[in-house]
């Protein structure tokens, strides 16, 4: 939720506020109370929605932990092309060291793009998964291939977790703005309307209401403030 959005979700609490300050006022007037009742739902689904946008905006970024899985896979594919690459050379067989790429080193394979990194470790995984027995002469084990193939799988399960996230806090988004409209037209359309009558006879009414409608937009106030003048000599 933005500032600006948290700003008319306070002021729509504020409203609220007064309106069930004064219900006593409009007994008789059902359009009024229905008015409020359904702006008391929205103002009740609009907290949790707000919740849950942001979570999933959390969410659908990868940060640190995807960081730290690819430096993991990083790693792991490194230590074992490395065996790979010996071997290589030791055995004179260049097209190995072609078809594995396993020219690489741990920093290389970090700055890699996503995909060039799951390719070249998958790679890697596959030819060492074949050349095992041999590549026992550098004591790589099979548990350091099932380690990276689970840094594989992993880094593979951790792309595809922000785009789905992403789906799913757009879709929070779109749910937070939509209730944010239907609250803002039922007070404009309706409540506003209605508080005309009052404000002849029930003067106090219709001021507190009028001051619970104003928008304060803290965020922006702070944000457009003036530098404070310097101290004079």
């Amino acid at each position: 939720m933005t500032d600006k959005q948290r700003a008319k979700l306070q002021m729509m609490q504020a409203t609220l506020r007064v309106l069930d300050e004064y219900a006593d006022l409009y007994t008789g007037n059902a359009a009024f109370g229905k008015a409020r009742q359904q702006l008391r739902d929205l103002v009740a689904e609009l907290d949790p929605t707000a919740d849950n946008q942001q979570g999933a905006a959390r969410t659908a970024t990868p940060g640190a932990v995807k960081k730290q899985t690819k430096r993991h896979l990083a790693q792991r594919a490194a230590e074992v092309a490395a065996a790979l690459y010996a071997h290589a050379d030791d055995t004179d067989n260049l097209n190995l060291n072609l078809q594995t790429d396993s020219d690489y080193s741990e920093s290389q394979l970090s700055r890699s793009t996503d995909n060039d990194l799951l390719r070249i470790a998958k790679n890697i995984h596959e030819r060492a998964t074949i050349l095992l027995p041999q590549l026992q002469d550098q004591d790589v084990t099979a548990a350091e291939l099932d380690e990276l193939a689970a840094a594989l799988k992993a880094f593979k399960d951790e792309l595809a977790t922000p785009r789905v996230a992403a789906a799913t806090g757009k879709a929070h988004t779109q749910s937070l703005a939509a209730d944010l409209r239907q609250a803002n037209a039922l007070l404009r359309n309706r409540a506003d309307k209605f508080m005309v009558r009052f404000q002849r006879n029930h003067p106090q009414f219709h001021t507190a209401y009028q001051s619970a409608r104003q928008t304060i937009n803290t965020a922006a106030r702070k944000e457009n403030a003036p530098n404070p003048a310097a101290p004079t000599v």
